[in-house]
């Protein structure tokens, strides 16, 4: 049995995303069913090669429509080994914590950045959009470290979205652009994906802001406390 005494970052995971309740309850039914030989550090990488596939695809989507097909199961192919790894972890009871969140976390920001170099040289989308997109990206993920390390609170979820819904909305977008690929808007053409990169942008700034308030509220009124409570002393 799990040493309840010990403390780790997943004891104070919020998670609180549209599609939580049924991704738990599959990747529990999952966890048992895995081979002995499939560990969570082989799951891990297994999420990176997926994400591999989906930066390969999108440069090559402007060949062949299959290519937008091949990057959905690249994004499929993430978020079985990168959803699965830490479920897998805590079902052995392998858990490391520190060793599990330093390696997922730099595993993740390889594989964005792989994805994203992918779709910036795709001819799909215009690049400063793309960079823009990738810029916030990381901005969101040192906050969330931040905020980790600040409050011992990992949210991995903002707005109701986490990275499961992001891949539901990458293979919405494959799908649409095997068929759109541009849109009129009031006369003026422009490239589907330009569009939905600037409307993910403005998403991903919205929940920095948002989440950067709450957190140094947070952090300010529990700091100035502590003054309170030495003046008092």
């Amino acid at each position: 049995m799990p040493d309840k005494k010990k403390e780790n970052l997943s004891d104070h995971r919020i998670q609180t995303s549209f599609l939580s309740g049924p991704e738990k309850k599959a990747l529990l039914w999952l966890a048992p069913r895995m081979p002995q030989w499939v560990t969570p550090d082989l799951l891990t990488f297994f999420g990176l090669f997926g994400m591999g596939v989906c930066g390969i695809s999108y440069y090559l989507a402007t060949k062949h429509w299959i290519f937008l097909v091949l990057a959905s199961i690249g994004h499929i192919i993430n978020w079985f080994g990168d959803s699965l790894d830490g479920t897998l972890a805590r079902y052995r009871n392998q858990q490391r914590p520190k060793y599990g969140y330093y390696i997922d976390h730099l595993v993740d920001a390889f594989g964005i950045a792989l994805m994203t170099f992918g779709l910036a040289y795709s001819g799909l989308v215009r690049q400063p959009f793309i960079w823009v997109f990738l810029s916030l990206f990381f901005i969101a993920s040192i906050n969330t470290y931040l905020a980790t390390n600040s409050t011992n609170i990992f949210k991995i979820s903002y707005l109701k979205f986490s990275t499961t819904e992001a891949r539901v909305a990458l293979i919405i977008m494959n799908t649409i652009l095997i068929f759109i690929q541009n849109i009129t808007i009031l006369g003026f053409t422009f490239r589907w994906l330009n569009v939905a990169s600037i409307l993910i942008s403005i998403f991903l700034l919205v929940a920095i802001i948002r989440s950067a308030y709450k957190n140094l509220k947070k952090l300010d009124k529990e700091e100035r406390a502590l003054w309170k409570d030495a003046e008092a002393k």
